[in-house]
C-alpha cells in the first residue's frame, strides 16, 4: 500500500487497503470531470464511489438541482491526494458514508 495512504489511517477510521482507478486520472480533465473509483477496506468490502469536480457539478446541475445518480464525492480537482483525503473522511466512523453510498447500489462492489 502507498505510504501516503497508510498515513491516512486513524483509530476511528476503517483502514483503506486500496483505491483503484478503472480510468486513469491522466485521461481526465482534472478540473472538470468525474470518475468512478473502487475503495477496498480492511474488512474486505469494496465500494464504488463516483468522484466529481466542483466545475463538473456546476456544468451538470439542472435548473434547480443535480439529477438523480449524482456523484457521491465532490473534490476541487481530480488529483490522487485530494481523492485520498476525501476517502479518508468517508471511511471514518466505521466507513459510515461509504456504506451509505453502497446501499444505493444495493451492496458493495463484488471482486
Amino acid at each position: 500500500m502507498d505510504e501516503r495512504l497508510k498515513s491516512l489511517i486513524e483509530d476511528n477510521v476503517m483502514k483503506v487497503i486500496s483505491i483503484e482507478y478503472p480510468t486513469p486520472l491522466k485521461n481526465c480533465n482534472i478540473k472538470n470531470d468525474n470518475i468512478d473509483i473502487f475503495v477496498k477496506l480492511e474488512n474486505g468490502n469494496k465500494y464504488c464511489i463516483t468522484v466529481a469536480t466542483i466545475d463538473w457539478i456546476s456544468n451538470h446541475v439542472g435548473e434547480r438541482h443535480l439529477p438523480s445518480g449524482s456523484p457521491d464525492l465532490i473534490v476541487k480537482e481530480l488529483q490522487n491526494q485530494l481523492i485520498e483525503d476525501a476517502v479518508k473522511e468517508y471511511s471514518e466512523d466505521d466507513a459510515y458514508w461509504l456504506r451509505v453510498f453502497s446501499m444505493s447500489y444495493r451492496d458493495e462492489v463484488p471482486d
